[in-house]
């Protein structure tokens, strides 16, 4: 995310006043002052974000109001990880936002790709983003809360090579981690497990100090965590089946 130099003066003046005994309390404290600049006159987020790579490079995506978009920096870590696996790989963007994962995705390569949001704006800005993109063929746009797409996605049989999950920092509550445990557990049972030339994948944007190793994850375990200033991406993969 990046901020307007004036804007950025404000947010540091605002934290050296803060007090507070979590970083869950800071994080929240940061977010609420980051939605009421969104909503003031003075616009403290850009409009537009940017693809990075492939055939849709540089052109310029709409953000919904209160979304954290995916930085250019995430996006490179990610697809440079990534690298050739994503050619001909079915996506699924969960708390889509922008579709930022999604479309860098179909842009790099990818074969067609879902993208998952419960939020009314974001649903239009979603549309506008594939249309822009050219990828109205290959991307479907979904207005659902995650859980219940999830629930209906595993009833109907469907599976999705690559999964990404950018949930609020609200749902990151460390009281109560079975919350995120369940969705990325539901999220999991969509990936390809019996496919030997390419592992399934679940990659989670996520606040640094989250602990996620106290989730008790059926299905997939952590392949690497990458740290991004306040945030960190973490990738999962589905576990390698021990034979006896």
């Amino acid at each position: 995310m990046s901020l307007k130099q004036t804007s950025f003066r404000k947010l540091r003046k605002n934290k050296s006043k803060w007090r507070v005994d979590s970083w869950e309390e800071y994080e929240e404290m940061e977010d609420t002052f980051l939605k009421e600049r969104l909503q003031s006159k003075e616009p403290t987020i850009p409009g537009k974000v940017r693809i990075t790579g492939g055939s849709a490079k540089n052109i310029m995506i709409q953000i919904p109001k209160t979304t954290r978009p995916l930085t250019d920096r995430m996006k490179v870590r990610i697809f440079d990880i990534l690298n050739k696996d994503i050619a001909g790989k079915t996506i699924l963007d969960l708390y889509a936002g922008t579709g930022s994962f999604a479309l860098e995705a179909l842009s790099r390569g990818a074969k067609s790709a879902v993208l998952v949001d419960a939020a009314k704006n974001a649903y239009h800005i979603l549309q506008s983003n594939v249309s822009v993109c050219g990828f109205l063929a290959e991307a479907e746009v979904v207005k659902s809360k995650t859980d219940e797409f999830l629930f209906k996605a595993i009833k109907s049989g469907q599976k999705y090579d690559i999964i990404f999950m950018d949930p609020p920092y609200k749902l990151f509550n460390t009281k109560r981690v079975y919350k995120m445990q369940n969705t990325i557990n539901l999220a999991s049972q969509l990936l390809p497990v019996e496919n030997k030339r390419f592992k399934g994948v679940v990659i989670i944007k996520h606040p640094r100090r989250y602990p996620l190793e106290r989730l008790k994850l059926k299905s997939i375990e952590k392949f690497e965590t990458y740290e991004l200033g306040l945030n960190s991406i973490t990738i999962f993969i589905v576990k390698t089946i021990k034979k006896v």
